[in-house]
């Protein structure tokens, strides 16, 4: 049990908008790092409203931290506990909420898709996920969420790894929604452990995702009529180790983040691998702001061997390489 969950920490994560261009100053008059309170935070997931405002995620306490767009002060946002976990957090500016994973990782409560105001931080939507399943990472598909289910590891048999989808009847409205099953496609499972984690949509027709424990790479087409269309493997020169968070940087360039260290982007073409920074202590998420990227430091796999961690917890920008 205790192996397991050690696996889920070291695994639930975020990928989320397709590409996400956000004014250039808000990121340019912050500092290299950004401090995040307490020595239990592990930051697992990252994402940014359109002013540039920044939100980060616990994966251990729940609280979500904001950092507000030009600032290096950290607010609380969310405080710890309303969530039980934090894992994909997700700025929906139509709705003027952010999206959470929140998550158990004892796996002994459900797990659920919460919406919180970008005004005030307070709840205004709660969906559990159906069959146990477990909310690892959120992206928008022209209004609609669609969520990985990266499963209970714990469970025996375990479930096999799906997309859900939310939609909801009002599009500026976070509330009264449907929670269904997009695609449950066989690829999405592969062997023992956390199963599909980051997610991300192209923009036009296409959603990615990765297998966490596999380290693949997943494409999934969308029908004209919405459905979900056979998934399909994206070779790669190199396996991916853990990859967690996702984001398109372009309709054909995918960023990804691996927890031993690397930020890298994939061309989704060719599937060739384009290391940007391998000077990143063990990221979990990015988000592109102007032409930075921010990367969540989460340092799960020391949170998963037991380790200290080291302090203080960060988001670490990194510049992109002219050309991008």
């Amino acid at each position: 049990m205790k192996q397991r969950m050690g696996a889920a920490l070291a695994g639930l994560c975020v990928g989320l908008l397709a590409v996400t261009l956000v004014a250039p100053a808000a990121s340019a008059s912050r500092p290299a790092t950004l401090t995040v309170p307490g020595d239990n935070y592990y930051p697992e997931s990252i994402s940014a409203a359109a002013n540039g405002d920044l939100y980060v995620g616990s994966i251990t306490t729940g609280a979500i931290t904001r950092f507000r767009a030009g600032s290096s002060v950290a607010e609380p946002f969310v405080a710890a506990g309303v969530n039980v976990g934090t894992a994909g957090v997700l700025v929906d500016d139509a709705r003027r909420v952010l999206w959470t994973c929140n998550i158990d990782l004892s796996f002994q409560q459900p797990t659920s898709l919460r919406a919180f105001s970008l005004w005030t931080g307070a709840p205004v939507a709660d969906y559990v996920l159906p069959d146990g399943g477990v909310c690892a990472d959120i992206t928008n598909v022209r209004g609609a969420l669609f969520i990985t289910d990266t499963t209970n590891p714990t469970a025996s048999p375990q479930a096999p790894g799906r997309i859900l989808k939310l939609t909801t009847p009002n599009p500026v409205s976070a509330a009264g929604g449907t929670l269904s099953v997009w695609s449950a496609d066989p690829a999405f499972t592969a062997g023992p452990g956390l199963q599909i984690n980051g997610i991300a949509f192209d923009g036009f027709s296409t959603v990615y995702t990765t297998n966490y424990g596999s380290g693949q790479l997943i494409r999934v087409r969308i029908a004209p009529d919405g459905s979900a269309r056979p998934a399909e493997l994206i070779a790669t020169p190199r396996p991916l180790v853990n990859p967690d968070g996702i984001r398109m940087l372009s309709p054909t360039r995918l960023l990804i983040t691996e927890n031993p260290g690397r930020v890298s982007y994939v061309d989704v073409r060719t599937g060739a691998v384009v290391l940007i920074s391998d000077a990143v202590d063990q990221p979990t998420s990015v988000v592109r702001v102007g032409r930075d990227l921010w990367v969540a430091e989460g340092q799960v796999l020391r949170l998963q061997a037991g380790e200290a961690p080291h302090l203080p917890f960060t988001v670490r920008r990194v510049p992109l390489p002219a050309g991008l």
